[in-house]
């Protein structure tokens, strides 16, 4: 691994580092500037009531995660928060090797005197560093307006173990990313395959419950691995929710730097 191409790849993708913080911060600002209209409110309490309880359990909705601001937190803030993340962590995993291709520098870059492993463990120190700084401003900025609200209503360790399982889901996309970069000569098209898995999951993921077919379907999905509302409500996370994210980091990784070795890069 080589500093000066961490500080390279720092230096192109400082744009989309700074588009993906503001992006983050406005959408918690929005979606938690609007908890005191939703939570505990006997107005939406109706609403839902009168709601097809088909469309209610499609989507996700329950009474019950409107009545507390830990509730609303793992419905209506977490999923949302993680699924941008992963978003921008798999387009930056994915357009590592996919913009060079593009731009036409990676025949100049790959004839520096680095190895290719070293190239790419360089950029994905880069982009986990970024990541980890929106990550870390996004949860800060979160935490900071759960204080202002909370009235000592919600428990912080579980709320940090929220947080904590949603990084290793943005790892874990970021992984999958890293799979998927190497195949393509378009950096649009891999950005996109890339984004596309994460938003996919993610509707997944929340029409699980619209049927039991697409409950199936939706065990393709990691963010099934995360339980929010049972970690907010005092449960925890599961063993694959540990090793799954973490794994498929890794194998995102390992399976990106043994393919950019075996790939001629015209």
């Amino acid at each position: 691994m080589s500093w000066n191409i961490v500080s390279h790849e720092l230096r192109q993708n400082r744009r989309a580092f700074f588009t993906c913080l503001g992006v983050t911060v406005v959408f918690i600002l929005l979606l938690l500037a609007k908890a005191d209209a939703f939570v505990d409110n006997p107005e939406m309490e109706r609403l839902l009531g009168s709601m097809p309880p088909g469309l209610v359990q499609a989507f996700g909705l329950d009474v019950e995660s409107f009545r507390t601001l830990q509730g609303y937190l793992a419905t209506q803030v977490f999923p949302y928060f993680i699924v941008i993340l992963s978003s921008f962590a798999a387009a930056w995993a994915a357009g590592s090797i996919a913009k060079e291709k593009d731009r036409g520098t990676g025949e100049y870059l790959f004839t520096l005197p680095y190895r290719r492993s070293g190239i790419f463990w360089s950029k994905a120190a880069a982009h986990w560093i970024y990541m980890s700084l929106v990550y870390i401003a996004g949860s800060g900025v979160l935490l900071a307006l759960l204080y202002s609200k909370a009235s000592g209503e919600l428990s912080w360790d579980q709320v940090l173990l929220l947080l904590w399982s949603g990084y290793l889901l943005v790892l874990c996309f970021m992984g999958i990313g890293y799979m998927l970069t190497s195949w393509f000569a378009s950096d649009r098209t891999a950005v996109g395959i890339a984004c596309g898995v994460a938003v996919l999951a993610f509707f997944l993921d929340m029409l699980s419950g619209s049927s039991e077919w697409m409950e199936l379907i939706a065990l393709l999905s990691p963010y099934q691995l995360v339980d929010a509302t049972d970690i907010v409500s005092g449960g925890g996370l599961g063993a694959a929710g540990w090793l799954v994210p973490l794994g498929l980091y890794a194998a995102g990784l390992v399976v990106g730097v043994a393919l950019l070795q075996r790939k001629d890069i015209p």
